[in-house]
Parts: C-alpha cells; sequence; structure tokens
C-alpha cells in the first residue's frame, strides 16, 4: 500500500516523509507538487493507493477541487484522505467534510507530530 502526499510545498513533504520514516511507517510513498500532478499519479497508481495526504492551498487544482474529482470515481471514492492545511477555520473544516464526508482526518499546520502519527497509524504499516 502507498502513501500518496499532494502538496505544492516541496518543504512540507519533505516534512511529511520524514515524519512518516521517523514512525517507523514502511509504506512506499508517492509525491505531488499539485492537484493536477496528484490526479495523475493516482490515476496511475489508484490500486496501490491506500492514503492521500492532502494540502488544501495550492496552484491549478485546490485540495477541495481534487477530493471533489476522487469522490466521483468509484475505483478510489474510499482512499482515505487526510487534509493536512494551514486553513483551520471551523468554517473550512465543516467545508471540507461536506465535499467528502468520508474525510479521514483534518490537520491544521503547524501540527504536532504525535497528533499526526496518531491519525495516520489506522491506514499505514509500521515497523
Amino acid at each position: 500500500m502507498k502513501i500518496l502526499i499532494v502538496d505544492d510545498s516541496l518543504f512540507d513533504r519533505k516534512l511529511l516523509v520524514n515524519l512518516l520514516k521517523k514512525a517507523g511507517v514502511e509504506n512506499e510513498i508517492l509525491q505531488a507538487g499539485d492537484g493536477e500532478e496528484g490526479l495523475k499519479v493516482l490515476s496511475s497508481n489508484y490500486q496501490d493507493i491506500g492514503l492521500i495526504l492532502l494540502d488544501w492551498q495550492m496552484p491549478k487544482i485546490d485540495g477541495i477541487e481534487f477530493m471533489r474529482g476522487v469522490i466521483k470515481v468509484p475505483a478510489v471514492a474510499n482512499i482515505p484522505i487526510i487534509m493536512i492545511t494551514a486553513s483551520g477555520s471551523e468554517e473550512n473544516k465543516r467545508f471540507a467534510k461536506e465535499i467528502n464526508p468520508n474525510l479521514a482526518g483534518y490537520i491544521v499546520k503547524p501540527y504536532r507530530s504525535e497528533t499526526f502519527i496518531n491519525l495516520i497509524s489506522p491506514y499505514v504499516n509500521k515497523k
């Protein structure tokens, strides 16, 4: 099972990869620099992806549009998505949950690594 990180910030993607490795996560990690690239990576790897870590604010296709696209396709609609974003208002959290009622989690940057690890634990393979 692979993990797909979709975030336009290379720094944030590296941070997530490092957190996953430090937590002993053994899953292969795929990365995309925006929602458009994320949809391409997802379409060519959808059978192997078991978790998507998704930023909200990105160029081309943002996280909300990415989720709208994912939940419309039965083959990928049930892949857990955890949104990791600086958009921390209650209104934004509600909106994200309205778009994707099965949203697996919503983490606001900056976040504690323990919070992140606890949230992803049900979806990853650890040493």
